[in-house]
Parts: C-alpha cells; sequence; structure tokens
C-alpha cells in the first residue's frame, strides 16, 4: 500500500466539513477524500473524547490531473467554492 500525500485542501466556513485532494506517491494519479465532522453528544452508546467523530462519506475515483479532480470534487461536493 502506498502513501497519498495532500496537495490541496478546503475546509468549510464553520469547520465541519474539509475536503483533501491527494496525490499518488509517484505523482501520476490523484484522488479526493471528503471529511464530516460528526457531533456524537446524544450518543449515549459510544464515548468519543473530542464529541464526535470525522467520517469520509466521500472518495473519488482516480483522475490523471490535479485540475480534473478538482473540478470533479467541485460538482460532487455542493458546499465547496468554486474558484
Amino acid at each position: 500500500m502506498q502513501a497519498w500525500d495532500v496537495v490541496r485542501k478546503f475546509e468549510s466556513e464553520d469547520g465541519t466539513r474539509s475536503v483533501e485532494i491527494r496525490v499518488s506517491a509517484d505523482g501520476k494519479l490523484f484522488r479526493f477524500y471528503e471529511h464530516v465532522w460528526t457531533a456524537a453528544a446524544d450518543d449515549e452508546l459510544l464515548y468519543y473524547p473530542d464529541g464526535g467523530f470525522w467520517s469520509c462519506p466521500q472518495v473519488s475515483g482516480y483522475y490523471a490531473s490535479v485540475d480534473e479532480c478538482v473540478n470533479d470534487a467541485r460538482l460532487a461536493i455542493c458546499w465547496l467554492p468554486n474558484m
């Protein structure tokens, strides 16, 4: 398994969501990962010391360029700004 490095990161204004654009170790493939903070204060079955947890509801396929990856992330994730 190879490590993927973060090349760009977008965060929501309230800090509860982020999208990372990552590149493969050989620099040939790109993917995006969406992270969403889920507050868990009302969950009595599980204990979260930080008051919640990060989930990853969106993981993309593979892209040949960072621009193509960013453009598809904007289409798939409605809160991302158009830059």
